[in-house]
């Protein structure tokens, strides 16, 4: 079972949306994934945001009811890899989780070659869907080579 937590500052946008797209990438073989998402900072369980939504429904991906939670010390050793939609979530998340000792906090852009954060369009969320589809079609890659 590959297990796979992304993260954002609030858990509303950026990591549900990738979580979701990586579901449907992985839907033919969804019983080997554990897919979830969760916040950096404290969280008052915001529901998706309604733009996010929107633009999933526009590329066809599935997304359900979704309740944004905050990343805990314990999602570290639960998690495989733990992958950030930018450089300020990993910080927070290695001060939360104590450190990085396993090397598991990534960059999501990391497995395209390029440390860079994903940004939070708000025109549409494009360039948003652009970068998170990329970083995931990358991320799936590194399995493949293990």
């Amino acid at each position: 079972m590959k297990k796979i937590l992304f993260v954002c500052s609030g858990n509303t946008g950026r990591s549900p949306m990738a979580e979701f797209v990586l579901k449907k990438l992985v839907a033919q073989d969804a019983e080997n994934f554990l897919i979830e998402s969760a916040a950096s900072k404290p969280t008052d369980g915001g529901d998706l945001h309604e733009g996010i939504a929107a633009k999933l429904r526009a590329e066809n991906i599935p997304y359900t009811k979704h309740t944004a939670r905050q990343i805990t010390p314990e999602d570290y050793s639960r998690f495989d890899k733990i992958i950030c939609m930018d450089s300020g979530n990993i910080e927070q998340v290695k001060k939360i989780c104590g450190g990085d000792p396993a090397g598991k906090i990534k960059l999501l852009l990391s497995f395209v070659g390029e440390e860079k954060d994903i940004p939070w369009d708000k025109n549409g969320f494009a360039k948003t869907y652009e970068d998170i589809l990329r970083g995931c079609q990358a991320l799936l890659k590194t399995f493949d080579k293990n």
